[in-house]
């Protein structure tokens, strides 16, 4: 691989050639994976921090949940299905339909 100060000494008038090429293809791929590298870890380890964080407030939010549908239930002034029957049935006793 050519470093920097050789490719300084080659005359800029001179034509590329493969080789030249390639090699400065090989010292920009290397340097690239070795910026993306540290960058991949830590995506990594953030992403691994959401994901723990979203998995504990599902857990939060189904708690929550089961929380509302409770005082729902304690509060609503709907009869149940088996109430609203009984009641009917008491209805109807006393004031039939014709």
């Amino acid at each position: 691989m050519l470093s920097l100060a050789a490719m300084k000494k080659v005359d800029s008038k001179e034509p590329v050639n493969r080789g030249m090429l390639d090699e400065a293809v090989q010292a920009i791929l290397e340097g690239m994976d070795k910026m993306v590298g540290g960058l991949r870890s830590e995506m990594n380890s953030r992403f691994e921090k959401v994901d723990d964080n979203l998995r504990q407030l599902d857990v939060e939010l189904s708690g929550v949940k089961d929380t509302v549908n409770g005082l729902k239930a304690e509060f609503s002034d709907t009869p149940s299905r088996k109430e609203f029957t009984e009641l009917k049935a008491k209805v109807d006793k006393f004031h039939p339909i014709a």
